[in-house]
């Protein structure tokens, strides 16, 4: 979407853009790691061959203009910890509790943000050395959750099904907006601009209507080559959806698009 809108801007001066995205991906898997590639296609023998870090696949250099980067989510991992609220939902225990005061060799939410925090610095230091004059665009998270846990119906799957409300609102306001606040500061010390998607998808989170959800819920609709189950805590396919831990469907997706082309249209206009 955003390739389409840039094809024409600026007059003259044809956009190229490459995506180098890959699902699953953690902060380290953009400069350090090489990940392995999860994808709808029939993977070959053997599965997929891992692949080189995003910057180097990107073939980042002094000739780069603009650089645009969303992760985060899945260093903490926020979806892993969304699994971890809904068994502790099920067995009438606070999701809360257990980050606060995890079990050993589990770390708790100060020190997963303080970790991602470490890692994100990282991470754009070594962008900023491979693209040296590109503009560096971040993009933070939509509003996944409801600004009142209450909002949502706790027998409901393709809501947040049994995580308690009291858990909804620790995962708002002590993980997610703090996650969000991470990437803008560090960007911020940087020099970085940082893409707010969180105002613009209030009111619609992951408890509102089909219509009115930018979200999907636990359950929801998603292509068939998404998950229908986790093991044997988790199944989706009673409700024919697919496992979608509140990730963005179509309209989701067009709002972030349209905040990061603005983005990038000032990015170019400034060089």
């Amino acid at each position: 979407m955003v390739d389409q809108e840039l094809a024409e801007f600026p007059p003259g001066k044809p956009v190229h853009l490459t995506n180098v995205s890959c699902s699953s991906a953690t902060i380290a898997d953009i400069a350090t790691t090489r990940q392995t590639p999860m994808s709808p296609v029939q993977p070959p023998a053997g599965g997929w061959s891992a692949v080189d870090p995003q910057i180097k696949r990107a073939k980042l250099n002094d000739r780069t203009d603009v650089v645009t980067i969303g992760v985060g989510g899945n260093s903490l991992p926020f979806g892993g910890m969304l699994l971890t609220c809904i068994e502790q939902g099920r067995n009438g225990k606070s999701c809360r509790e257990y980050y606060t005061n995890p079990p050993e060799g589990e770390e708790n939410i100060q020190d997963k943000l303080a970790r991602v925090q470490g890692e994100y610095i990282e991470m754009l230091a070594q962008v900023h050395a491979a693209a040296p004059n590109a503009k560096v665009i971040t993009v933070g998270y939509p509003a996944v959750l409801p600004e009142e846990g209450s909002a949502c119906n706790r027998l409901a799957l393709t809501e947040l099904g049994p995580v308690t409300h009291a858990d909804v609102d620790w995962l708002r306001d002590e993980v997610l907006i703090p996650l969000n606040r991470t990437i803008q500061q560090v960007s911020s010390f940087f020099g970085d601009r940082y893409v707010d998607v969180y105002s613009s998808s209030v009111g619609h989170d992951a408890c509102r209507p089909a219509g009115t959800k930018w979200v999907e819920g636990i359950c929801g609709e998603a292509e068939d080559h998404w998950p229908a189950k986790i093991g044997t805590a988790l199944n989706c396919r009673l409700l024919d959806k697919r496992v979608t831990l509140v990730h963005p469907n179509a309209e989701g997706h067009a709002n972030t698009a349209l905040h990061v082309e603005r983005a990038i249209r000032i990015a170019l206009l400034d060089r």
